[in-house]
């Protein structure tokens, strides 16, 4: 997991080819919907935050996530898959499974503008709640084959 400001993604250096064109996506084309690649996917979606403790947490096996939000904010937590329990089925279609983390050893923090959250598939993420005001949040989620 990587938690930082956008104005500092130029300190990081990835060796996957892919998750560097990301990377330099968002650097020079964050808000243009419109590109042609193969190595990542991007995606704009807009919601309301959802209580968190009615969310639960989602990992993936094949990619690596991206969230960067552009207006609002999100409350999130990320942990080592290791500490997910009850989990449902992987769906290898949609690379995804959902599960529960009961162990304090998370991260746990808000999203918001100019910040980005990076979650490997080691990583379980949390996203899209709030703990105490619902909040109208439009995010980008980039999705880099791992």
């Amino acid at each position: 997991m990587i938690y930082d400001k956008i104005t500092n993604l130029d300190q990081y250096a990835f060796t996957n080819p892919r998750l560097m064109e990301a990377v330099q996506d968002i650097q020079s084309n964050l808000r243009e919907m419109a590109f042609a690649t193969t190595s990542f996917t991007k995606n704009q979606i807009t919601f309301t935050t959802s209580p968190k403790e009615e969310k639960r947490f989602e990992a993936h096996k094949k990619y690596i996530d991206i969230h960067l939000v552009l207006e609002g904010r999100e409350y999130v937590e990320v942990s080592n898959t290791d500490c997910l329990s009850n989990l449902t089925e992987y769906d290898s279609q949609s690379d995804i499974h959902f599960g529960d983390v009961a162990s304090d050893l998370k991260f746990t923090g808000y999203l918001e503008e100019g910040y980005f959250l990076i979650c490997f598939p080691e990583d379980t993420h949390l996203v899209g709640a709030h703990e105490h005001l619902e909040v109208e949040v439009t995010k980008i989620v980039y999705k880099i084959a791992f």
